[in-house]
């Protein structure tokens, strides 16, 4: 399914691609100028303007002092003082963004210089193509259906006065385990074509520094998960995914035996649209634009967790699904497991089996389903001994 996409920035500072870049775009405005001034004055005799007088004044900007534009006169290429001095200012803040960077190896300079024009967002489509895809969402999982319904509601407003990317609010997705929380959120971003950004907290040591990066001066250091990605894939707007939020401890123990708030305090930064549209990355240094980028966090309890981080959360409270969308979803998996000439019979084995949990009065998860599946399809397709 395809979605458009958009140009847009994420680097919180201006960056020219290159210093020639510099050089060019300075070039472009002393020519603009002349031209102007040509305008401005038709009675003045024109004076041709070629490129050994450009490369001139730009030997001029870049080696000579400021210019007192109050007592300076016309330079000899017809270019005005006033455009020296101003084009001389603009050279400087260019190559002054890119001095931001001498601190970076080759290989990061090249990936921030590669980011500053062709990042991109994904995911743009209008209102109805949006609410298409929220309902082929709901469809797949209905037992989610407040969190398809926020995440549609939020999309309605954004694709208000025209089409619009991919974003969510930052959600947590509270509810037992087993019920396709991440699966939920992994297909969201499949349908709308964005890039997701997976971290288990249980797996990733309380995901601090899986999610902002860790400074640069350690031996371990490296850009976080959101930002690598941001840049390998020069896009403002990921979906990240953060499971079993729950697990975040309140401190980190670093390797040297220090300690480290928890990741709760990372995010409550990248969250914030405050401080996102500014968020300072602790390897490059420098800041980043954090306000396109989706979070949507899944948790089964939210008892632990401080309230300043939930205060900027979105909670959706969800419930186990019925045995309706139990069995429907078990017939899904036997749809694309089993022969045509065989389904009927495995719908009918799994259905005995659930209702034999329900008439025990037992909790059956989504996980608990899909090995009943496995069972079904090895029992029906597996050789049988007579």
């Amino acid at each position: 399914m395809t979605t458009s996409t958009v140009p847009a920035r994420f680097l919180g500072f201006d960056l020219p691609t290159s210093p020639e870049d510099s050089v060019d775009k300075v070039r472009d405005r002393l020519m603009r100028s002349q031209q102007a001034r040509a305008v401005r004055r038709p009675a003045t005799p024109a004076v041709k303007t070629t490129p050994d007088c450009l490369d001139a004044l730009l030997d001029d900007l870049l080696d000579t002092p400021s210019i007192n534009t109050s007592t300076a006169r016309p330079s000899s290429a017809g270019t005005s003082s006033r455009a020296i001095t101003l084009s001389r200012r603009y050279m400087r803040r260019r190559t002054a963004s890119l001095e931001r960077l001498s601190h970076l190896k080759p290989d990061d300079r090249d990936s921030l210089l590669a980011a500053a024009y062709g990042a991109r967002a994904v995911g743009v489509v209008d209102r109805d193509r949006m609410e298409e895809r929220i309902a082929e969402l709901h469809a797949i999982y209905p037992w989610l259906a407040s969190a398809s319904t926020a995440v549609m509601k939020h999309m309605r407003l954004r694709t208000f006065t025209g089409p619009a990317p991919l974003h969510t609010p930052p959600m947590i997705l509270l509810g037992p385990p087993g019920i396709a929380k991440s699966s939920w959120a992994r297909d969201l971003a499949q349908l709308f074509n964005v890039p997701s950004v997976d971290i288990d907290v249980g797996a990733s040591n309380g995901a601090t520094f899986s999610v902002s990066g860790v400074e640069r001066g350690w031996g371990s250091a490296t850009p976080g998960r959101v930002v690598r990605t941001m840049l390998r894939e020069r896009l403002a707007n990921p979906l990240v995914i953060l499971d079993e939020i729950d697990k975040i401890p309140e401190q980190v123990t670093t390797s040297g035996g220090g300690k480290l708030p928890g990741a709760y305090e990372v995010l409550k930064s990248m969250i914030e649209p405050i401080t996102a549209r500014a968020w300072s990355c602790p390897f490059y240094q420098l800041p980043f634009d954090l306000t396109r980028v989706s979070w949507i966090m899944a948790t089964n309890s939210v008892d632990r967790m401080p309230a300043a981080f939930l205060d900027r959360c979105k909670i959706i409270r969800l419930e186990s699904p019925s045995f309706d969308h139990l069995a429907a979803a078990g017939r899904q998996l036997l749809r694309d497991s089993l022969p045509e000439d065989q389904r009927e019979l495995g719908n009918t084995l799994l259905c005995e089996a659930l209702h034999k949990l329900g008439k025990k009065q037992v909790r059956v998860s989504l996980r608990q389903v899909e090995r009943m599946v496995e069972t079904v399809v090895e029992g029906l397709s597996g050789p049988m001994l007579i």
